[in-house]
């Protein structure tokens, strides 16, 4: 049986909230230092997320003296998953496709190829209906017209999602802008049913009010997704692993420690980074100190500024660290009575909740939803554990004819309230990237900066997360995802 983390909570009418939840992240051992005193490793790797975890093996297993810190009690930062009563509920990051090399590479090498699970498809809400053809050229055309940015979608313009070559100048005038200013752009091409779908959208893909949300970043995902609304949702939004992101952040790890070169602590979180004559030593909060010829940080760039670092990063870093990204979903979790899995709604600005959707039967035959809010400080946001006002959310946005929703559990972790997040995936605020010159580009799923040394190397890796849609669409398919 899974062990339990401390973060996360499950509600159900007969326990009400409990805190914790089981998961594989869990390691049985929270601690193993193999490390003489005073002893000068080859590397430490701050954070086991899949960054941390990845370059963890590949230390390893090339024979080098790792030691992996983290401030967690599980694996998996900001991508992991519990499992209750034979259901696995992603509780952050959880799409993943085979046209994402990165983690692909390690979904083939642990045999996971076949482990796929489909997004269960739609419906929805609101006062509008549409058809799957209906919710297809309705979708593409509102998100297809927001990022049209040159008239040609990009296609020539931004051919390479992480390429270099872009006008200065083009990139410069996108970066200024926000959501909302390029929606007062387009406003008259849009009808009231299009102009509120998009607004779902954007909020639901940003986590914010659409005027903090950088326009930059929305059209970064356009052209990851091939220029295309539909290679978009495809490749981000389609597939998941069906033993949950945990079962391959376990296969990563114990094949790092298997080398016997990993040590690891668990419950360690990071103080400070110091560099003095070619060795970097880590301090942790509790007091503890290890050292090293380099070192690799993943911390998200929300809790950079949490660390402190001598020398001192640049400051572009520094400054990019403290302004931040703007992101602050919430995503939840509701097992719905009742097998009624083909239902998607959205709504704006909707009741804390913008949109939800139908993703399994569980064990016990009840629908799996998983739900979105918005930033909790926004105007149509609400606090995780503000449980009636949960509930409400979802009520408001179940279609008219299911009838009766029936709650049995809710499973959530807040993002926002967690000290080693510090709110979701990342999400650029207009002028971010060419308000810091020198800084690279901090919206593609990873993105790394070295520090004032070569051996100090930053890697920021955000969550990506794709668009949602307002209107209701019967037996239409939809877009979501944290």
């Amino acid at each position: 049986m899974a062990k339990k983390t401390s973060e996360g909570f499950t509600w159900t009418p007969s326990t009400g909230l409990t805190d914790g939840l089981p998961t594989a992240g869990v390691v049985n051992s929270p601690r193993r230092i193999k490390l003489v005193q005073d002893a000068v490793c080859d590397v430490i790797v701050i954070g086991a997320g899949y960054a941390g975890l990845v370059a963890s093996r590949d230390l390893s297993t090339q024979g080098k003296k790792s030691l992996l810190l983290e401030g967690r009690d599980r694996l998996g930062g900001r991508t992991w998953n519990a499992s209750i009563d034979g259901f696995n509920y992603e509780m952050g990051g959880t799409w993943v496709h085979w046209q994402m090399p990165h983690i692909y590479r390690e979904v083939s090498l642990y045999g996971l190829e076949n482990d796929w699970v489909v997004r269960q498809n739609p419906g929805s809400r609101e006062q509008l209906q549409l058809t799957h053809d209906d919710e297809t050229t309705i979708y593409s055309r509102v998100l297809g017209l927001f990022c049209n940015a040159d008239g040609d979608h990009l296609r020539h313009s931004w051919k390479y999602a992480f390429g270099t070559d872009q006008s200065p100048e083009r990139v410069a005038k996108l970066d200024k802008m926000s959501c909302q200013d390029r929606l007062d752009e387009i406003r008259a091409q849009l009808s009231s049913n299009e102009l509120a779908m998009l607004v779902a959208i954007l909020q639901q893909m940003g986590g914010a009010e659409v005027g903090k949300i950088g326009y930059f970043s929305v059209i970064h995902w356009w052209v990851l997704g091939g220029h295309s609304v539909l290679g978009l949702n495809h490749m981000a939004l389609h597939t998941r692993l069906g033993s949950g992101n945990s079962t391959l952040h376990r296969r990563i790890f114990d094949h790092a420690v298997s080398t016997g070169q990993l040590s690891y602590s668990f419950s360690t979180p990071v103080a400070s980074i110091r560099e003095a004559d070619g060795v970097v030593t880590v301090q942790s909060r509790q007091g503890q100190a290890w050292r090293a010829k380099a070192v690799i940080c993943t911390v998200p760039l929300n809790v950079l500024t949490s660390i402190q670092f001598e020398p001192p990063l640049p400051s572009a870093k520094v400054k990019a660290a403290r302004q931040g990204q703007v992101n602050n979903c919430n995503k939840i979790h509701f097992d719905v009575k009742g097998p009624d899995l083909p239902w998607t709604s959205l709504a704006s600005p909707g009741k804390g909740l913008v949109s939800a959707f139908g993703d399994g039967l569980t064990p016990a035959h009840n629908t799996g939803v998983v739900a979105f809010g918005p930033d909790p400080d926004a105007h149509n946001g609400i606090r995780l554990r503000d449980l009636c006002s949960v509930q409400a959310g979802l009520m408001h946005l179940a279609p008219e004819e299911r009838g009766e929703v029936v709650v049995e559990r809710i499973v959530s972790h807040d993002w926002n309230e967690d000290e080693f997040a510090r709110g979701s995936w990342c999400i650029a605020p207009p002028e971010f990237a060419t308000r810091k010159p020198g800084l690279p580009m901090l919206t593609g799923p990873t993105a790394g900066a070295a520090g004032s040394t070569e051996r100090c190397r930053l890697v920021l890796k955000p969550l990506i997360r794709l668009p949602l849609h307002h209107v209701r669409h019967k037996g239409g398919r939809q877009s979501s995802k944290l």
